[in-house]
């Protein structure tokens, strides 16, 4: 039997587990994080948003350089990808419920803290997230197929996300309250604990398929190195990834925004129901699972870029209709804040496979192969929208006089929650349908892509033969 990149469906399942941990810290983050900030440490939200910012100005620099180390990883113990999780996680952890601690300073100390705390934690998110969200690229060639890895991943991540909006206030309401201190650092630490176990669980996973490439060691010992400007052609040269990044880019805006905001619209706009947040995260979930079953009848009937593009339009209906529904008539407006997500889920899931087609398509056209570093731009944008949807609503906030101390703010702060809750995300979901417009792999580009990777990769790997094999070698190697 040859040797096969093809993940079994238990192994994807597997890996997939990993993303209960990626989602849950991320949706952590963008969902509590400027609430945590502002009526925890007392900073203001303005503040706040320029911390995510300046982080981002960092990430700039880091992410690509993470990108192009894992390219040039090939450890003969742990390969490509895994050590960077491996080793990450319990860092992330660590780090993680240190931006949860509060310490007692001086509001210029507190600030420093949070610039800090946050920053560690973007870098310590850029060495687990990377290599994460580049595994798929080495469990299947196909890119039908890889779709459906990417739901899988996505549906069992979103367990991540029922956790956060369904356990998240139960648990702070436990331990004292969405104002106790206290709270929000055993909770924190609670999703540390688990979420790195997971990733560990997820990277021990892809170990007879994330391996050491014997191609990659002998151009090494010939002297054969690829130049920086090479290794950015996959970026520079690559309109496949500029336009499904500025869709996904443009739609996270949407998201991060509304996740971000769902705290103060079920508290305020809707009087107090933040026990309603919970049914975001259910029905976020069991629609995602459902997508696995149809998500290749949906990819065959109008592909990625087409799919893309049908989604975004809903998602411009649902945003309409929640603009233009009164706060209290709870179940419309409930019907149109679930919505988003759900449509989300699927731009998510499209976009993220679209991603890891357009590092086989530099790949095709340059002869480079920089997976990681084609992940490193979309983890990058990624953050970038989450902390640019962070500064808006700071800055927003603050310029409406949002006070944290009133139970019942201003009519001009509510306005100001719902138009940023509704307008900003009509306005990305536009920008998304544009974009992808442009997306130039087309269903003849993706297969001659397959067949130039399947052959490309057995050329590489020729030396191991079988699974035995394959197995024997990482023996001998640990």
């Amino acid at each position: 039997m040859k040797y096969s990149v093809e993940a079994s469906e238990k192994d994807i399942y597997l890996y997939s587990i990993g993303n209960i941990a990626n989602t849950a810290i991320f949706m952590f983050v963008g969902t509590y994080i400027m609430f945590y900030y502002t009526n925890i440490l007392g900073i203001s939200a303005t503040v706040a948003g320029t911390i995510f910012m300046v982080a981002r100005l960092v990430d700039a620099f880091t992410d690509p350089l993470m990108g192009m180390i894992i390219d040039k990883t090939n450890s003969k113990k742990f390969g490509k990808y895994r050590p960077y999780i491996l080793f990450g996680s319990p860092l992330l952890g660590v780090i993680f419920v240190v931006m949860f601690m509060a310490p007692e300073l001086s509001m210029g100390g507190k600030i420093i803290y949070a610039y800090t705390s946050y920053i560690l934690y973007s870098l310590a998110w850029t060495c687990v997230q990377i290599p994460q969200l580049a595994l798929p690229i080495i469990l299947s060639h196909s890119t039908a197929r890889r779709a459906k890895v990417q739901a899988i991943f996505q549906a069992v991540g979103n367990i991540g996300s029922l956790a956060v909006t369904a356990l998240a206030i139960p648990m702070l309401n436990w331990f004292g309250g969405d104002s106790s201190e206290e709270a929000w650092l055993m909770v924190a630490a609670i999703f540390a604990v688990f979420s790195t176990i997971m990733f560990i669980i997820s990277a021990m996973s892809v170990r007879k398929l994330d391996i050491y490439n014997p191609a990659q060691a002998k151009q090494a010992q010939k002297g054969e190195k690829i130049s920086f400007k090479q290794r950015m052609k996959v970026i520079t040269s690559n309109t496949a990834l500029l336009m499904v990044l500025i869709s996904f880019g443009t739609d996270s805006l949407a998201i991060q925004i509304g996740n971000g905001l769902n705290m103060y619209f079920f508290k305020y706009n809707m009087g107090e129901k933040t026990h309603l947040m919970g049914i975001i995260g259910w029905a976020t979930t069991i629609f995602s699972f459902m997508l696995i079953g149809i998500v290749g009848w949906y990819v065959a009937k109008l592909g990625k870029k087409n799919g893309i593009i049908v989604i975004e339009a809903i998602a411009i209906i649902a945003a309409l209709g929640l603009l233009f529904t009164p706060a209290n008539n709870t179940f419309l407006v409930m019907v149109f804040i679930v919505a988003t997500p759900l449509i989300g889920a699927v731009n998510n899931m499209l976009s993220r496979s679209a991603v890891l087609d357009s590092a086989n398509y530099a790949e095709w056209k340059t002869g480079i192969n920089g997976s990681a570093l084609v992940s490193s731009t979309f983890t990058f944008v990624n953050k970038l929208s989450q902390a640019f949807g962070a500064f808006i609503m700071g800055y927003v906030l603050d310029f409406v006089g949002y006070a944290p101390g009133l139970a019942q703010q201003t009519p001009q702060t509510l306005n100001a929650i719902l138009y940023m809750k509704t307008l900003i995300p009509i306005a990305a979901f536009i920008c998304s349908i544009v974009a992808m417009k442009f997306y130039p792999i087309s269903k003849k580009t993706e297969s001659e892509m397959e067949a130039f990777i399947s052959t490309k990769r057995a050329k590489e790997f020729e030396g191991i033969e079988t699974e035995a094999e394959i197995e024997s070698v990482e023996f001998e190697m640990c």
